[in-house]
C-alpha cells in the first residue's frame, strides 16, 4: 500500500501553505449560507404546494436552478437541478396524497 503523505506531512496538517484557519472558517460560513438558501427554497416549494400557489412554486423552482448554478457551477448544475427536482416532485406527490387521499394518485 502506498502512502500519499509526504514525509514531513502528517494527517490533519494544512496541505497548502496559504490555507489558514480564517479561510476554512469562511468556507464553512459560505457552505452554511448556501445550505440555508437551498432549505429556504425547498420550504417555499412546500408552502406553495400546500397553499396551491403555482406561480410561487414556479418562482421557487426557477430560483433554485439559478442558485444551484451559482453554488455548484455550470458544469454540475444539471445534476444538482435534477436532484432538487426529484425533491420537488416528491413534495408535490406527498402534499397531493395528504390533501386528496390515495384516490388522487389513480388516473
Amino acid at each position: 500500500m502506498r502512502h500519499h503523505l509526504r514525509r514531513e506531512q502528517t494527517a490533519g496538517t494544512r496541505p497548502w501553505p496559504g490555507w489558514s484557519g480564517a479561510s476554512r472558517a469562511g468556507q464553512r460560513f459560505r457552505s452554511a449560507v448556501e445550505s440555508v438558501v437551498l432549505v429556504c427554497l425547498l420550504l417555499a416549494v412546500v408552502a406553495s404546494a400546500v397553499v396551491g400557489a403555482p406561480v410561487t412554486l414556479f418562482c421557487a423552482v426557477v430560483g433554485a436552478w439559478v442558485v444551484l448554478a451559482v453554488i455548484v457551477g455550470l458544469r454540475n448544475v444539471l445534476d444538482a437541478g435534477c436532484a432538487f427536482m426529484l425533491l420537488v416532485v416528491g413534495v408535490i406527490l406527498v402534499v397531493d396524497l395528504a390533501t386528496h387521499g390515495p384516490g388522487s394518485l389513480l388516473p
